[in-house]
């Protein structure tokens, strides 16, 4: 009894350490997430946001398309990390804060929450990773070459999709209520390098409806005020 209880346990705690495992070692690929700030910006206070999309963040993802994090790297110090360098200029450039009012702590949080999920890369390049890659896109330009304006307008999900995938791959698309266009995720390979395809579970997972609207930004006086006319 005594010997076939402790394999039994062997053998749990084996299964155990098994899940645990693949949870945090499921790393895959990369979203590059993009925010449209006239609708991020419903949800969340933001100061002074600018007239075109926000890097929200670069996270890892298993090949389902669920988001990874993995707690045991502990708490970042991304002061006592990266410091006044001049990678922090360029955080603050092309990778801003909409709603911290100290963007450490938006970079500390987006490590912690997303970037300790992959396995290849420590905080410095992982911040380079996602600089390097928000450089190279221009999301706007792209949907205004296809006569995708944010003026209001509803366009089909097609439309955004058809803009996008020959250059940057098969995106997802994230709506808020399901039809104002929240957030854009381009797939990137498990490099960090090459834009991809998002898989078919990954389309299949977006929040917007066939018809998706694109809000426009009016500029007032010490702020914005966003508007979806």
């Amino acid at each position: 009894m005594g010997i076939g209880f402790l394999i039994f346990f062997v053998l749990f705690v084996s299964s155990i350490a098994s899940v645990v495992t693949q949870n945090t070692s499921g790393f895959h690929h990369f979203w590059l997430v993009q925010s449209w700030p006239p609708v991020f910006c419903q949800k969340y206070p933001c100061k002074n946001p600018p007239l075109d999309f926000v890097l929200h963040g670069l996270w890892p993802v298993n090949s389902s398309g669920h988001t990874l994090k993995n707690s045991s790297r502990g708490k970042f110090d991304f002061v006592g990390t990266i410091g006044n360098s001049s990678l922090r200029g360029e955080l603050e450039k092309n990778w801003p804060s909409l709603v911290y009012s100290d963007s450490a702590n938006f970079w500390e949080h987006e490590w912690e929450e997303h970037g300790s999920g992959q396995p290849l890369m420590e905080p410095t390049e992982y911040f380079q990773a996602a600089i390097r890659l928000r450089k190279s896109v221009d999301l706007m330009s792209t949907l205004k070459r296809e006569g995708i304006l944010p003026n209001g307008t509803s366009y089909p999900i097609t439309d955004f999709v058809d803009a996008t995938k020959d250059i940057y791959g098969h995106p997802r698309l994230t709506c808020s209520y399901g039809y104002l266009l929240n957030e854009v995720n381009l797939c990137v390979d498990s490099q960090a390098r090459n834009f991809i395809s998002c898989n078919h579970r990954e389309r299949k997972s977006t929040t917007c409806r066939k018809r998706i609207t694109f809000p426009r930004h009016v500029k007032i006086e010490n702020g914005y005020i966003w508007h979806e006319e």
